[in-house]
């Protein structure tokens, strides 16, 4: 999520479009209290929900564990990672370079 204020807003509208081509959305602040939220037209959206693609979106980002994401969607976790499975979300996110490397410098310690 990108927070951006009205008046930026108004002179820079083109950070809108840009948050929606890259299917991220907005909070539009007014002297920093949120004013509204701008969405990208998703079919996340249209399949899913609002609640439900806000809290998806919240994980994606690092915002919400997998518990908390399960909490929202009033699902257990299995349910969960099944649903983030069919709609191309990844339940994990490392890298793997960086860990072979971790476990090359233990072997060589």
């Amino acid at each position: 999520m990108q927070v951006i204020g009205i008046k930026e807003l108004q002179t820079n509208p083109g950070k809108l479009t840009k948050a929606f081509q890259n299917h991220d959305y907005l909070l539009i602040t007014k002297h920093g209290q949120p004013l509204g939220l701008a969405l990208p037209f998703a079919e996340g959206i249209m399949e899913q929900g609002l609640l439900p693609w806000f809290a998806i979106k919240g994980f994606q980002s690092g915002d919400l564990s997998l518990g908390q994401l399960s909490k929202a969607l009033g699902k257990n976790q299995h349910e969960t990672i099944k649903l983030l499975g069919l709609l191309g979300v990844p339940v994990a996110d490392y890298d793997f370079a960086e860990d072979l490397a971790a476990l090359e410098k233990m072997l060589a310690a």
